[in-house]
Formats: C-alpha cells, sequence, structure tokens
C-alpha cells in the first residue's frame, strides 16, 4: 500500500506544479501548493500555542505556526518520525539567541511547510490563545474518531473527506472560525449542509448532514457573515438522497470538513485539498462556545458575544452589553402610478400611514452620525429608534417623500447609484415618474436636513460581465477584483462629497451581493456603516463598531404596512 505521507521533497515538487488553469497567452502559469497532508498532533499544537502565549505578544522569535513549520521540514511532514524533545530543543534554542531565519536558512522545503501550516492554523490562535471553537456546542456529548479517508460507497465509491462527530439530533452547531457563509442548501451527499469562508479566504469549513425541517440558526443565509461560535445549525442525519429534506442516513453525526484553498481554481475545481480535521478537532475541544436556548423559539444562541484573546479590556466589557433592536427599513421607489407598485415601489399614501404609524407607536429616526457615535463613544440613541433608508436614488424620494419626512419629524438615508446620476443628467429631465436625482437634487436635498446622502456603488448596480454587485467576476484576479473595487468606491466617494461637501460613511450593497473583499475594501476607505438586503432587524451595541456592518433591513412592499412588519419582528 502506497505510503499516505510523502517525503518533504515530493511535497515541494508538488508544491511547484503549474495550475491547469486557462491563462492568457501573455501570463505566466501560476504556482501554488495543491497538496497538503496534514498531520501535526493536538499535544504538539498545544505546547506550540503555549510557548507563544508565555512569551507575550511578541515572541523572541518564532510563532507557534513557524515552530511547527520548523518540525515539519525537519521530519517531513510525518511526526510519527519527530523526535519527542525536538519541540523543546527548538524553543531552548530561541531562548538561548538563536532565530528562525538562522535556524532555517538552508532547509530547503521550510517555505512550503510554513505556507501549509499557516493557511491550515492561520485562524485559530490569537495573542491571547485560541479564538477558535470546536463545531459541537459546550455542554452536549459527542463521540468520535479518526475516519477522515475511510470509503464511503454512496453514489460512487470515495473516500470520506471530514470528520465525524455522532451527536444527537438538535445539537447545536457553532462556526469553528469567523467568515462568510459561501454556500447553504440541499445537496444529496451532505443533505442540509453550510460552507463558510474564513476572513482571509485561505479556509473553507464544510458542516453537513444538518436536521431535517429546521437545519439552519435563524436568519442565516448566503453572504450572512458569522463569528466563530455563533450557532449556524443543528445535528441531523440529512442527505444520501436526491430528495429534498430527507434522512438517507441511520445515525445523526455532524460531518466536518476542511478546505484549503490557495488559489480560486481550487475551490471547485480538480486541485481542491480536504485535511484532517482530526487533531484540529482535539486541539479545539478545550474551547467549546456556551449557548443558551430561547424557551419560545427553541433556538440557540451563544451566551457570551465573541471576542479574541487580542481584544482589550474596554471592547471587552462593551460586548457583554446588550444590543439595541434597530428596524432598518428598506424604501425604494415612491410612485402614484398603480402598475408600477410592487415589492420595490409603494404610494405616497402608504408611506404616509408608515411614518403615522412609526411616530403614533414612539419611533424616532436615527442618523449615521447617531449610530456612529453610539458604538464609538457610547452616546445615547433615542428609546425606539429607526432607520429609514431608499435605495437606488429614485428623484421620486425628493417628490414624494422628501415632504412627508418633513412634515411628521423624521430623517432618512438616500443611497444613490453614480451612474444613475450620470444617466440622469444626460436626460437633462427631473420627473418624479421615471428619473434618477441629478446631483442639483440631491444637493437640494442635503441642504433641507431631512436627507443624508450615501452610497450605493457608482457603476456596480447591475448583474451582467459574470459579476453580480460588488462580487468577483468569474476567473477574475485579486489584483483586478480589488481594484474594481477601490475604484469603483472612489469614484461615487467623490460624487458624493462634490455634493454634500464630506465623503460617504454608509453604504448599500448594491442588489445585495456581498463580498469578503468589498466589506475589507470598505472598512479600508472608512466607511463605518454597512447595510445588507438580509431580511430582519437589525441589533447594534454599545461600544461595538462592527455591529454596524452587513446589517439587516426590513423591506417595505407595496400592500405590507410597516407596523405589521415590525410588530412581526
Amino acid at each position: 500500500m502506497m505510503c499516505k505521507r510523502l517525503t518533504g521533497l515530493l511535497l515541494a515538487l508538488c508544491l511547484l506544479t503549474p495550475s491547469m488553469a486557462v491563462k492568457a497567452e501573455d501570463e505566466q502559469p501560476k504556482k501554488f501548493i495543491k497538496w497538503v497532508d496534514f498531520t501535526v498532533p493536538a499535544g504538539l499544537m498545544k505546547q506550540a500555542l503555549a510557548w507563544e502565549r508565555d512569551c507575550g505578544e511578541t515572541p523572541p522569535s518564532g510563532s507557534w505556526i513557524e515552530l511547527l513549520a520548523y518540525l515539519g521540514t525537519k521530519c517531513g511532514g510525518d511526526f510519527k518520525k519527530s523526535r519527542p524533545q525536538a519541540l523543546q530543543k527548538l524553543t531552548e534554542k530561541l531562548k538561548d539567541g538563536e532565530t528562525m531565519e538562522s535556524l532555517t536558512g538552508n532547509m530547503k522545503h521550510y517555505g512550503y511547510y510554513l505556507e501549509a501550516y499557516t493557511a491550515v492554523l492561520g485562524g485559530l490562535a490569537g495573542p491571547g490563545g485560541l479564538c477558535a471553537y470546536h463545531p459541537i456546542a459546550k455542554g452536549f456529548d459527542y463521540q468520535h474518531y479518526d475516519d477522515f479517508g475511510n470509503g464511503r460507497n454512496y453514489g460512487y465509491k470515495r473516500k470520506h473527506l471530514g470528520h465525524d462527530f455522532m451527536a444527537l439530533t438538535g445539537t447545536p452547531v457553532v462556526a469553528v472560525e469567523s467568515g462568510t457563509v459561501e454556500e447553504l442548501g440541499w445537496n444529496q451527499y451532505g443533505g442540509w449542509r453550510v460552507g463558510i469562508r474564513s476572513l482571509d479566504g485561505k479556509r473553507y469549513y464544510y458542516y453537513a448532514h444538518l436536521r431535517k425541517n429546521r437545519p439552519y440558526a435563524e436568519g442565516l443565509e448566503k453572504g450572512s457573515a458569522v463569528s466563530a461560535g455563533d450557532v449556524i445549525g443543528y445535528v441531523g442525519r440529512t442527505g444520501y438522497s436526491r430528495t429534498e429534506n430527507t434522512n438517507g442516513i441511520t445515525e445523526s453525526h455532524l460531518h466536518f470538513g476542511i478546505q484549503l484553498i490557495f488559489d480560486e481554481s481550487q475551490k471547485d475545481g480538480v486541485n481542491q485539498i480536504w485535511i484532517d480535521p482530526y487533531e484540529i478537532s482535539k486541539l479545539l475541544a478545550s474551547n467549546r462556545c456556551e449557548v443558551t436556548r430561547n424557551p419560545e423559539t427553541k433556538e440557540y444562541t451563544r451566551t457570551v458575544p465573541y471576542q479574541t484573546p487580542a481584544h482589550t479590556e474596554a471592547p471587552r466589557a462593551a460586548e457583554h452589553r446588550p444590543h439595541t433592536a434597530l428596524p432598518v427599513v428598506m424604501y425604494h421607489s415612491i410612485q402614484k402610478n398603480r402598475a408600477k407598485l410592487g415589492a420595490y415601489t409603494i404610494t405616497p399614501d402608504e408611506l404616509e400611514q408608515d411614518l403615522l404609524w412609526l411616530r403614533d407607536n414612539g419611533y424616532q429616526s436615527v442618523t449615521v452620525d447617531m449610530l456612529v457615535d453610539y458604538t464609538e463613544k457610547s452616546a445615547p440613541l433615542p428609546p425606539k429608534p429607526v432607520l429609514l433608508t431608499f435605495d437606488d436614488g429614485h428623484y421620486d424620494n425628493a417628490h414624494y417623500a422628501g415632504p412627508l419626512l418633513k412634515r411628521y419629524g423624521f430623517t432618512a438615508v438616500i443611497f444613490v447609484v453614480g451612474d444613475f446620476i450620470v444617466h440622469s443628467e444626460k436626460e437633462g429631465v427631473q420627473n418624479p415618474n421615471f428619473s434618477y436625482a441629478s446631483r442639483e437634487t440631491l444637493r437640494q436635498m442635503a441642504q433641507e436636513g431631512v436627507w443624508e446622502i450615501e452610497s450605493h456603488s457608482h457603476s456596480l448596480h447591475y448583474n451582467k460581465k459574470g459579476r453580480e454587485g460588488c462580487t468577483r467576476a468569474r476567473g477574475e484576479s485579486d489584483e483586478t477584483y480589488y481594484a474594481v473595487l477601490r475604484n469603483d468606491f472612489a469614484n461615487i466617494g467623490q460624487l458624493i462629497q462634490s455634493v454634500t461637501g464630506r465623503p460617504p460613511r454608509a453604504f448599500a450593497y448594491p442588489l445585495g451581493a456581498m463580498s469578503r473583499e468589498a466589506e475589507e475594501v470598505l472598512r479600508e476607505m472608512g466607511y463605518k456603516i454597512t447595510l445588507s438586503c438580509a431580511l430582519g432587524v437589525a441589533k447594534v451595541r454599545e461600544g461595538d463598531p462592527d455591529s454596524l456592518y452587513r446589517m439587516k433591513r426590513v423591506l417595505r412592499a407595496h400592500k405590507k404596512p410597516l407596523g405589521g412588519l415590525l410588530a412581526k419582528g
């Protein structure tokens, strides 16, 4: 039988194999790691973590991952061949003043192991220790053994590219690491499953065979941002069936997989890398997230908000403060022409009824500045805050909504699209039946004290050329994608600043299409608030600026009165 673990030399040769992805004629073939066999024992990882923790935030030389990469290089990735005292001898050398640079200078394959192990472990720990969680919530029993690579026969013969936790149906499953929900739904092999991409894009966590009928945590959907320890679903035994929502498996369990991604072609391509999560699960067993059950909804949520070991005492204390419910109402167009009414268009009378209901029920509108001051400076909010938003920049917002907002004492945010503004100005008219607001109209709106002008992108409010909203176009490189985002956000920022005298601070994702990269660029450029199209009431927290990102909204559609929507929560 061929040995499972290859030598370090073979590994190095594998990583230098050119990508098989199609390239432009003037491009050089990409080189990226194409195979990783991660077998570092949990005990060794704990010892390396303890070294880094005991050294403080700035080890004299060598992070825990660097230490493990050094040992992996020495034993060719086969830790059964590693000497028991190897880590101790290494740390003694470091204490004596030697550096990782000097120790690894002549190690040909150290770079491979460092890159590979960083991809595996890069999001699991901070300066103070583990910041990732075991996938089974604290207080719930499970059994497991190393079953990675075992045979599977359903559908076709294949290897088991994951790790199974045998647990009772309904056991809460939590996110191991913070990230973005990239896949969610039914698969005949995995049943109800969730795929979460880490924030650095290197790890894809796969949770499968979730519970029938109610597989996911309330509100979870594709594109959702999750923090490590958030409840994402519940153990079940779905899958092994072409029929959706079917228990085709006899024993309840969670299938947990970790895929490494060094190049986007690997995500769903032929060069997929799935590692054995067994030792990692043993490492994370010491950090399980406590959850609390809501007796009314029967849903579980984490007991204590997420915090990384690197957080200071001030934000740590803030995370224990309760959330404030903030309805963020999403309007679009206001029209009298009833032929145009629908999910994104309501009448002026419907808007007026909403404002009357909000006033009579004690709601007060808040502004972008008020929300930023609440999360950054602990400035108070009204007892019942509401944020009114209007997407796309329709001229009918100024024509119909502006006077109503002023009459009833409310403010609102209008999210404008640069291309729509330019098109309107080329037409040269401002007609409430079809126009978008021009710059001059927006200036007047800003001066009225009722409106805030914020960003809905400059040229991304489309679903064309392989790109939906802010998402990456098919085959687009990192360099090109980031350039597209930065250019677009800069262009709309300049346009809005020319109108209002200040750059935008809030961004509503066009088409609701979000991405990790877009969120990263928006934060870099100083945006304090981002809004999704995920439905629900947002929750913001005093002293927690992160609670203002990817906020949920309440969609106000024709014949869907706001009072009824908010009464449902």
